[in-house]
């Protein structure tokens, strides 16, 4: 199963966590694994590439995480999106994904 934390400074999202493997296939066939990675990392692409936020992240088997400085109305509207989804694919895969809504404390 992939844990997703997502945590929320003010009502703004400010960090997200993503960890396991949602179990719904063989790897290379997983297409639940797959579409939790293209939301979670097109989002941190989309904060770091496009919008140039001070991101800290970490990648690897399994497992991605990272955290914005600050947050801003365009930030917001990547993050929101990429929430929406995320909570749209666990809805149809709740044996696979299951996301947490955390405040965050840093």
């Amino acid at each position: 199963m992939t844990k997703i934390k997502v945590f929320r400074k003010e009502g703004h999202i400010v960090a997200l966590e993503v960890k396991g493997h949602t179990g719904y296939a063989e790897e290379g066939s997983d297409i639940v694994c797959a579409g939790v990675s293209i939301l979670t990392q097109s989002a941190l692409m989309g904060l770091k590439q496009v919008l140039k936020l001070d991101t800290e992240s970490s990648i690897g088997d399994g497992y991605l995480s990272f955290k914005i400085s600050s947050y801003t109305p365009e930030s917001d509207a990547i993050l929101e999106t990429m929430y929406i989804a995320l909570k749209d694919l666990e809805s149809g895969y709740k044996r696979h994904i299951k996301m947490e809504d955390c405040k965050y404390v840093y």
